[in-house]
């Protein structure tokens, strides 16, 4: 009897030191090693026409949360405007040059380290 109980607490430990082995490699995959997030966007193009829409998409590593500003020239209504999903479409309709912005937060709610990147395009 004393040799089954010996045997279950030696598998059981085994077992609950391999499942949290795979917490610990899970939490530590998840969290990132505590480094910070790394904003990085990809535009569908930098040039487009009035009235074509241009994809936007974050691929910020770390990242959990997003924040997206354009500015555009004077009485774009795209200067009052903000999107938070990781990736959105648009049509511009005034024509300029545009700066997009792209705030990448670590955490949710906008929350925790932040990253942010810009890039250039032109509507025509």
């Amino acid at each position: 009897m004393k040799e089954w109980l010996s045997l279950y607490n030696c598998v059981t430990a085994t077992s609950i030191m391999k499942k949290l082995s795979i917490i610990f490699l899970f939490v530590l995959l998840f969290v990132g090693c505590g480094k910070p997030p790394e904003a990085c966007m990809e535009l569908s193009s930098n040039n487009v026409v009035a009235g074509a829409a241009i994809e936007f998409t974050s691929c910020s590593k770390r990242a959990l949360s997003f924040e997206w500003f354009i500015a555009g020239p004077e009485g774009a209504p795209e200067n009052e405007i903000g999107w938070s999903n990781p990736e959105f479409s648009h049509a511009f309709t005034v024509p300029g040059a545009y700066t997009v912005t792209l705030n990448a937060y670590h955490d949710f709610s906008f929350m925790g380290d932040v990253s942010t990147i810009q890039e250039n395009f032109t509507v025509n």
